[in-house]
């Protein structure tokens, strides 16, 4: 309990006038708990809760205080929350006399705060509308300083209007109208940090926060943040940034973002760091970022950077922002020193995740990506994050090796082809590392340049063309891995020297695996692998006896149909010059993809009338049926037989 007893004691002496700097026990000059509580018993609560219903109101501020005291014991708060009337007193009294006496609301208000430090006591707190009645408070107190700040102003302009007319006795009064005023004013701020406090303390429960929110405690919050008290500031800050989580509560307090930025230059360090914890939580949301981009804040946060204890924090904030484009190529533009800055601290031996996290943003920004190339630790940097296998540093590089102005400088910065070599080393080595196998293939498919300036011959003899088909086997590398790897055999294709060594190699006979793949990026870039092998005399013949073609053809009702019709035509048009078999069987495909709503679906009249039709053929009515028979087994009609038998009859009678 010692903890806690120094918390509460600290939250005492801070309500009756102690500062940050003045907490220190044992120091000459420092207040104690003694000297600002009366002493108080647990023997006596009762006779304490009976002063509060005294009409004097020296005599309820004594009770209160007494009551607080007994609160800085850890082991008499349980005894005090079961009290039958106590804390429906304490709500009452603060309701109805807070306006009344300053003294009797810092007490009251200090015991909330220390029993709204435990959460066992939130729901007695509750009970007794504690947390509702404090935001009254809050509320009043706020308007309240309006009015004071108003007279303040309005004495100031007064002696400054009347310099030369006024008295000496007129100076005397107005300036301690003024020390009054500024009196009040302290003291206010002392009741208005306790109040959020305690708001803070029974916000850790989300029910009880959405109804303070509900009261519009964002409202109240924002304007502290333009007072000059360190603690005020720290607790509203505080409060801000549990707020902010949400969202309904970050829009409404975004419109204070500026302010929120200029307290980052606050000489409190405390201070200072809660505030740059606040910019961060906004950072999260687009509308903050582009916020905080407006506020000039980019200078404050590199000062943060600088200073060991909010460096992480500051870090997160700059990556928060380099997260949009737009934002980031503004920030560039403007404060071209945070690559820098970001390199610094990426090359130190303890290197911070936070800053290699800024580079990755910051190298996927064209312009950036030029300004870490000029610095002198960048090869330093690199060369490292190849030898130890460092996935976010290479992945730096891949951002770096993706820009058309910035390629160019990368092969130039780092000089020869070793490290090319020692790439494909890594990717060789790597295969059960995905994180890092991905990036190594990313920045060998970045160099999108044909030999010799890459020397892609070499490469492939070093063994890279013995790694990549089989990376492109079915179940032997991740999606994103292969893609890589077809984009490098991409550029393969199209480099006049390795084309022979495609064509030797087993990259061809992966392709109809390949293009049963269900990734449509993964398709459209194997599609352009094989319109590339097939503008090549060295591969076309290859590609052509190849099942792949077949492959694409099942693509034509897929969601690469457009990628697919392309290959199509260039393969139509290659065996157009040499005649193939692929041509009759592709105008096919072509010709039941064009018809195909015509093939598969018939006018619904004419499905009936077919079927009534067949029914009528499989089952004729029964009297057709002994019509048809009779007429074609019996020698005459029925009626002619009946005739016949009557002629017969008589002439047997007339003998």
């Amino acid at each position: 309990f010692l903890n806690v007893n120094g918390l509460q004691r600290d939250v005492s002496l801070q309500a009756f006038g102690a500062t940050s700097s003045t907490r220190t026990s044992g120091v000459p000059g420092v207040p104690r708990l003694e000297d600002l509580l009366p002493p108080a018993s647990v023997r006596c609560l009762d006779e304490y809760v009976e002063q509060m219903y005294e009409e004097q109101m020296e005599m309820k501020v004594q009770g209160a205080q007494k009551l607080l005291r007994l609160c800085t014991e850890v082991d008499v708060l349980e005894q005090i929350t079961e009290h039958s009337s106590l804390l429906g007193v304490l709500s009452r009294e603060l309701r109805e006399n807070a306006k009344r006496s300053y003294e009797l609301a810092v007490a009251i208000t200090g015991i909330f705060l220390i029993l709204a430090n435990f959460s066992c006591f939130h729901s007695a707190l509750s009970k007794y509308q504690c947390g509702e009645i404090t935001m009254r408070v809050l509320e009043y107190e706020s308007k309240r300083r309006n009015v004071l700040k108003k007279d303040l102003e309005a004495s100031q302009e007064q002696i400054v209007s009347q310099d030369s007319k006024v008295s000496g006795e007129k100076r005397a009064e107005l300036q301690r109208q003024e020390d009054r005023c500024r009196a009040l004013l302290d003291r206010q701020d002392h009741l208005l940090q306790i109040c959020i406090l305690v708001l803070r303390a029974l916000s850790e429960d989300t029910v009880e926060e959405l109804k303070l929110v509900k009261q519009k405690l964002c409202k109240r919050l924002t304007p502290l943040l333009s007072r000059q008290h360190e603690d005020l500031l720290w607790s509203t800050l505080s409060m801000i940034h549990k707020l902010s989580i949400f969202e309904q509560n970050k829009d409404q307090i975004m419109g204070e973002l500026p302010r929120l930025v200029e307290l980052l230059g606050h000489p409190a360090s405390e201070v200072f760091s809660m505030a740059l914890r606040t910019c961060y939580n906004f950072s999260f949301d687009a509308k903050g970022r582009a916020a905080l981009t407006q506020s000039a804040v980019i200078p404050r946060l590199v000062y943060g950077v600088q200073n060991a204890g909010t460096r992480k924090v500051a870090l997160k904030v700059l990556y928060h922002l380099t997260l949009d484009p737009p934002v980031r190529s503004a920030m560039i533009s403007k404060h071209p020193t945070v690559p820098a800055l970001a390199m610094q601290l990426a090359r130190s031996k303890e290197q911070e995740p936070e800053a290699v996290a800024l580079l990755v943003n910051l190298a996927a920004d064209e312009a950036a990506a030029c300004l870490l190339l000029a610095e002198e630790s960048f090869v330093a940097v690199a060369l490292r994050a190849i030898k130890h296998k460092q996935p976010t540093v290479l992945k730096v590089i891949r951002n770096i090796a993706s820009h058309k102005a910035s390629r160019s400088i990368l092969l130039d910065v780092m000089g020869g082809d070793a490290w090319l070599l020692e790439m494909v080393k890594l990717i060789q080595t790597t295969a059960d590392r995905h994180d890092v196998l991905v990036e190594a293939l990313g920045i060998l498919a970045g160099l999108d340049f044909p030999s010799p300036e890459v020397p892609w011959p070499e490469l492939c003899e070093a063994g890279l063309l013995e790694v990549l088909p089989r990376l492109l086997m079915v179940g032997f590398a991740e999606d994103d891995v292969v893609l890589e790897a077809v984009m490098i055999l991409s550029i393969l294709a199209l480099d006049t020297p390795c084309t022979a060594l495609l064509r030797s190699s087993q990259v061809i006979g992966r392709l109809p695996d390949l293009l049963a793949k269900p990734d449509s990026d993964l398709l459209v870039q194997v599609l352009f692998l094989m319109r590339c092998l097939l503008m090549s005399d060295e591969t076309r013949d290859a590609v052509l006896h190849s099942d792949a073609i077949g492959c694409v053809t099942d693509l034509l009702h897929s969601e690469v149909k457009d990628a697919a019709l392309e290959l199509l035509d260039v393969v139509v048009a290659v065996e157009s010059l040499e005649p193939g078999t692929w041509t009759q069987r592709v105008q096919e495909a072509k010709f039941m993809l064009h018809n195909e709503e015509w093939l598969n679906g018939e006018p619904k009249e004419s499905k009936e009338a077919k079927g009534r039709r067949k029914e009528e053929k499989r089952s004729p009515s029964m009297e057709a049926s002994k019509r048809s028979t009779m007429s074609s087994t019996g020698p005459a009609r029925w009626g002619d037989e009946s005739r016949e038998d009557k002629r017969s009859r008589r002439k047997h009678r007339g003998k």
